[in-house]
């Protein structure tokens, strides 16, 4: 038996497949209907109801889907608008043939560029219905989409370094976090901002977030052996926040959290901030979450952690009935109605002025974990991704998953481990991101 086969073998046994991610789309939208197309690649199949899994979509075909109650309506037509399929469904799967790419699209609102395997169904809400549409994609595609969503216009190689580090470790330690609704995490900042290959079009003629994630695949940050919680911000604002100030609650990690003075991210953009509302409007926001009506004469007072500005809680008072919440609370409740550039972050201060209430404040985001703005003073300085970490996140460390190129040369980074030596002579196999097609073809060149 020749070292080849011995060492084919071996890989074929050994080569994980790719580490999935399951992300909601669309959600804030509720959509009623999804067009499908393939975006790039040979084509994909479709499965549901009377469509196998064997019914082919070719390139310039379109999906329509439908929520028609708690059902799928769906048709097929071809480039000239000819009806190839029709189907009525519980459920309905979509899955590219190679490593080609989607174009989804919500009728008249919103266009994104996504690959891997579509699974939609419907849920009875209105008269119509709404989708459910899930996509499950490699974890690294995930991250350098949620990468370049939250990098902003920064190319600096080592503040996309980690960045990646972080987003890939909130998605291998918060994998679950939307269970109920069948995924694991949402494509907003409630999880990571994600918007599929848009954001990495423009790096066509430099790859530079492509490079800066796959540099550092497989990389996570742990403290005493585990994963630890982990979050970034636009901007933190000079100070820090830990998570337990935001959101409340405890992680169970073991890792001290604490507050990080920061200076590189000083007279950035968001170093500070100021902003105005209409009154009326921010009573109209408050009332819809206290459930009562709250008038003009509400008195709006805001629990301050110290001198540094931090916000604990508002309360809203207003002949003798209180509404308190916490900052974050009380962020979003403004946020949903008035929009999310009105109050940019925990910390933040509130005068009544006429008709008006005006904000000051400092940071953008939650002010918690990485700085993106600090990393990139710090990149732009010399420092490296994991001087950058250490800053942040101190006395932690990088956890590696799995083994770079062990076992069989020619496939580094593969994440390919074995326990036996190299062998000696072993062949340059295909790694394991190479369709199943091409580790077959290899096998069989050698042993045919």
């Amino acid at each position: 038996m020749s070292s080849a086969f011995i060492a084919a073998l071996i890989y074929l046994t050994a080569v994980p497949t790719a580490e999935q991610v399951r992300v909601g789309l669309f959600g804030l939208f509720k959509p009623e209907a999804l067009d499908i197309r393939i975006k790039s690649g040979a084509g994909a199949r479709l499965d549901a109801g009377d469509l196998s899994n064997d019914h082919f979509i070719a390139p310039g075909d379109l999906i329509r889907v439908q929520a028609t109650g708690n059902r799928l309506s769906i048709l097929v037509t071809d480039s000239y608008g000819r009806t190839r399929k029709s189907a009525l469904a519980r459920e309905a799967r979509v899955s590219l043939i190679d490593s080609g790419t989607f174009e989804l699209s919500l009728p008249g609102k919103i266009k994104r560029i996504t690959r891997g395997r579509i699974t939609l169904s419907a849920e009875k809400r209105g008269p119509r219905g709404a989708l459910r549409i899930i996509l499950a994609t490699d974890r690294e595609s995930a991250v350098a989409s949620v990468v370049a969503a939250e990098i902003g216009g920064s190319r600096e190689p080592e503040a996309i370094k980690a960045l990646a580090v972080i987003a890939r470790t909130f998605m291998r330690r918060e994998t679950n976090r939307h269970r109920d609704e069948g995924f694991d995490f949402c494509d907003t900042t409630h999880c990571q901002v994600y918007r599929g290959e848009d954001d990495l079009s423009v790096e066509t003629g430099l790859p530079v977030i492509a490079s800066a994630v796959r540099a550092t695949e497989g990389q996570t940050l742990g403290f005493e052996g585990k994963e630890i919680e982990v979050h970034f911000t636009a901007s933190c604002g000079g100070l820090s926040a830990t998570p337990e100030m935001v959101w409340g609650g405890a992680s169970d990690d073991g890792y001290p959290q604490r507050r990080i003075a920061c200076r590189w991210c000083a007279g950035t953009r968001f170093w500070k901030w100021q902003r105005s509302a209409e009154a009326a409007k921010v009573m109209d926001a408050l009332s819809s979450a206290a459930r009562f009506r709250l008038s003009q004469a509400t008195e709006i007072l805001i629990e301050k952690d110290g001198a540094d500005g931090f916000v604990r809680s508002v309360t809203a008072s207003d002949r003798g009935r209180r509404f308190r919440m916490s900052a974050d609370e009380f962020r979003r409740h403004i946020g949903r109605r008035l929009g999310w550039n009105t109050v940019l972050s925990p910390t933040f201060q509130i005068e009544l002025r006429g008709h008006s209430y005006i904000f000051r404040g400092r940071g953008f985001g939650s002010q918690v974990g990485l700085c993106l703005a600090g990393a990139v003073r710090q990149a732009a300085a010399g420092r490296t991704y994991l001087e950058i970490l250490d800053f942040y996140y101190p006395q932690t460390e990088i956890k590696e998953q799995g083994s770079r190129g062990a076992g069989v040369r020619g496939c580094e980074g593969s994440g390919f481990t074995a326990s036996m030596a190299p062998l000696r002579g072993a062949p340059t196999l295909p790694c394991s991101s190479a369709p199943l097609h091409r580790i077959r073809r290899f096998i069989a060149e050698r042993l045919y």
